[in-house]
């Protein structure tokens, strides 16, 4: 796994950051010769290309833009995207219920644009593996190309184009990560895919879906019982002397549930 780029100067090829002067955000690929358009006028890609990360541009009526390289968060909410993506907000709270944890493997179902591989990754490790199941050949490869774009080559990364509630021919597996309208399907092949103490997480947006899961898992045994919660994140206002939530939150997205291996 190649990771991320840190450091050093602003090369062609690069994704980067633009914040306006609205603080509002532009993800650009820079390209020599090229403009980015703004209704103050352009920045030129090769006023960029060669400078450090936080560095300050100008439009050509003296606009002053920042540029950075994204952070995780950035890249993915930046991203144009064709399918649904779990979002950074949850992605947090999966590694840490999941327990993710340098060298483990893992195996994930379905990679869909593919922002949760990339923290599945970075959170594996050189000496993890990551294998995600998709059925739709188009998100295979658009999760794949995400994942490139963001951490480079990743020999321990494995895409598959299989259908999960078939059954997973991987063993001794540390996760399983799962992001699927019925994972109930996948209940008994998780019980032989992983490790005694290993970890089942699901993701799913609504209550429907959330009972029929845990009632599966309490039906079919050999899993503790599921624990379910949800994550708000609700940013705050402070300037000056005013301390207060702003009046937008990111609220319901999906529920987390997760279940342990006993035997």
């Amino acid at each position: 796994m190649e990771g991320r780029k840190t450091g050093g100067m602003l090369r062609a090829g690069e994704e980067v950051i633009l914040v306006d002067p609205k603080g509002e955000e532009h993800m650009i690929t820079l390209s020599p010769g090229k403009p980015f358009g703004t209704h103050k006028g352009n920045i030129l890609h090769d006023d960029i290309i060669g400078k450090s990360d936080g560095s300050r541009v100008w439009t050509a009526m003296g606009s002053e833009y920042r540029v950075f390289r994204p952070t995780f968060n950035q890249y993915v909410m930046n991203l144009k995207r064709h399918a649904q993506i779990i979002y950074p907000k949850d992605i947090g709270p999966i590694l840490l219920w999941a327990d993710i944890f340098p060298g483990a493997t893992v195996v994930e179902a379905g990679i869909g644009w593919g922002a949760l591989a990339i923290k599945l990754l970075e959170a594996v490790g050189p000496s993890g593996r990551l294998v995600s199941y998709e059925v739709r050949e188009d998100f295979a490869s658009s999760g794949a190309r995400t994942v490139k774009r963001f951490l480079g080559d990743c020999p321990n990364h494995e895409i598959k184009v299989d259908d999960i509630y078939k059954g997973i021919g991987e063993r001794d597996v540390d996760r399983i990560v799962l992001d699927l309208p019925e994972p109930w399907h996948v209940i008994p092949h998780a019980a032989q895919a992983l490790v005694p103490g290993g970890i089942l997480l699901s993701y799913l947006p609504s209550t429907v879906q959330v009972k029929q899961m845990v009632d599966r898992v309490e039906e079919e045994g050999g899993f503790t019982v599921p624990e379910v919660f949800e994550v708000m994140h609700r940013p705050w206002h402070v300037k000056g002397q005013s301390v207060r939530p702003v009046q937008w939150m990111f609220s319901h997205s999906a529920f987390l549930i997760t279940c342990r291996k006993v035997t």
